[in-house]
């Protein structure tokens, strides 16, 4: 809707100037009309109007005073002049002031509606420019957004980036200036009804909202970046203001924790990276503030949590070398107790270790789950790393870890068992339903074993210890169900069920059906046929 003010000396003016106007069709809302130029400009500031009608000789301020005073709140504002004085040297003055139109009087309505129309068009056009010209921006900005936060991103999936003040520049757009450089790094660990994505991102926005507001206020640069279950962030900051940071830092973090309306059951780590003054030393404030979230596993999480840079202690203890060994016997095997033992007793030895750290044991466990898959015979064994890692990611506790890749090996070797024993039934299988298929012919173990790609020899013993009672008795039995069902549903004879079935001599498939049975065949028929 276009806002348009009436300002004449005369009422009776403003009140024909309301009346000719085709103010619905042009989309044009009248908000006030002024006696004077004082007046008009008090309505032209409180309604932000588009197109101001003014006469020129008004008191207070006159009409080119009026304008003047206009162009200094709103630049863009459209002008109409009204007049009765057919004065060149006021138009002239009035165009160059930029007004829009000058109409003398009397007004004649298609006139006033014709320039009106125009305006109209001049304002909506604009409106359409800037319009395209926000969306642009806004584009651009996001953009922008997106260039500065794939630094974290680039960080998480590419160990050798090299990076530089020059580089955080033209490739980042970081505001970098000589200072120290810090990364934060903060975890989900979600509750059983809040591992949702939307309840994710709903966490992280409100957090990155808290660290933006913040942090920012003390920082040259900060940028954050959001890796699923995973809030990393940067900051650059003058060395004066490293106390500060830290205690901004917490404040943010605390009043994080306290948002029980976002958290539900989730809860949050916040790992520190150690500061540093040169820009390629950023990847390792990085890793250090992973490395320190991992020690949630030992010292629980709701807590902010810094490691130290030393190599650690279970390296020593070559737990992986023990673990490598047994596993080999294990799966050879396929040893479920045996694979129990092992981890019991790499956990022992880990608990029992002073000074161990929880990113040590994090991966000392990645490295035994990668370890145990690259011994399977699987496909897509990258897919499967990934799977055990995130499972990793989400243990909060060593006994969880540990439980992780002990459960993450049972599945697997059990799945192995399942699978030899799958390949032990299916001859097994295979053999029962040739059988069924041809126990009217006759046929000996020897054709069925040839079928099945097995031994004669070790088919039988296969066949009786899957069956029970070996492969003669299976094909009596077999016959004997036939020839019931031939029995109960038709109405040949017995000698030509005897045929039917596999056997030649009658009596001596008689014998066999009262055998098996209890009865006759005749008998047998008198009872179900």
């Amino acid at each position: 809707m276009v806002k348009l003010v009436v300002a004449d000396d005369e009422e009776r003016v403003c009140r024909l100037i309301v009346a000719l106007g085709n103010w619905e069709e042009l989309g044009i809302k009248v908000v006030g009309t002024a006696a004077n130029g004082i007046q008009a400009l008090e309505l032209i500031r409180k309604e932000k109007t588009d197109i101001l009608i003014t006469d020129i000789r008004m008191p207070g301020l006159n009409g080119l005073e009026l304008i003047e005073k206009v162009r200094e709140i709103s630049p863009d504002i459209k002008i109409m002049i009204i007049s009765g004085y057919a004065n060149f040297e006021y138009a002239q003055n009035a165009l160059k002031q930029g007004v829009s139109d000058y109409l003398l009087k009397p007004i004649n309505k298609d006139a006033l509606n014709e320039s009106l129309t125009k305006m109209v068009n001049q304002i909506e056009t604009a409106r359409r420019t800037d319009m395209a010209f926000q969306d642009i921006q806004n584009e651009r900005r996001e953009e922008l957004i997106k260039l500065r936060n794939m630094l974290l991103h680039d960080l998480c999936h590419d160990r050798s980036l090299g990076l530089s003040e020059d580089i955080l520049r033209e490739k980042y757009y970081l505001n970098v200036q000589p200072g120290l450089y810090q990364v934060l790094a903060i975890k989900q660990d979600a509750g059983e009804n809040n591992s949702k994505e939307d309840t994710i991102e709903l966490i992280w926005h409100k957090m990155e909202e808290i660290l933006q507001r913040e942090i920012t206020k003390e920082c040259y640069d900060f940028v954050t970046a959001i890796e699923g279950e995973y809030l990393y962030g940067l900051m650059n900051y003058p060395a004066r203001n490293s106390e500060k940071i830290r205690k901004i830092v917490r404040s943010c973090f605390n009043q994080m924790i306290a948002r029980n309306d976002y958290l539900g059951k989730t809860q949050l780590s916040l790992g520190i990276g150690f500061s540093v003054k040169e820009a390629e030393n950023i990847k390792d404030s990085f890793v250090l503030a992973n490395r320190s979230l991992a020690e949630r596993l030992l010292e629980g999480n709701s807590k902010i949590l810094e490691a130290d840079a030393s190599n650690g202690v279970l390296y020593e203890k070559k737990l992986v070398d023990k673990f490598t060994r047994n596993l080999g016997s294990a799966l050879q095997t396929l040893d479920v107790e045996e694979i129990r033992n092992t981890i019991n007793v790499i956990y022992n030895e880990t608990m029992e270790t002073p000074g161990v750290h929880g990113w040590e044991i994090l991966e000392m466990i990645r490295q035994c789950g990668s370890i145990f898959i690259m011994r399977l015979d699987v496909p897509d064994k990258a897919e499967l790393q990934k799977e055990f890692d995130n499972k990793c990611d989400n243990c909060v506790t060593v006994n969880a870890l540990f439980t992780c890749l002990l459960d993450f090996m049972l599945t697997k070797v059990n799945q192995m068992i399942a699978l030899r024993e799958e390949d032990s039934v299916r001859p097994v299988r295979l053999a029962k339903q040739y059988i069924h298929n041809h126990y009217q012919e006759q046929i000996t173990l020897e054709e069925v074993s040839d079928y099945v790609g097995l031994t004669p020899a070790y088919f039988s013993v296969m066949f009786k210890k899957e069956t029970e009672i070996g492969f003669a008795k299976y094909l009596i039995n077999e016959r004997i169900e036939g020839a019931k069902d031939l029995l109960r549903e038709s109405t040949l004879s017995v000698a030509d069920i005897c045929r039917k079935v596999g056997y030649n001599d009658p009596k001596h498939f008689t014998r066999l059906f009262e055998k098996n049975v209890g009865v006759k065949p005749a008998v047998y028929r008198k009872l179900y046929g």
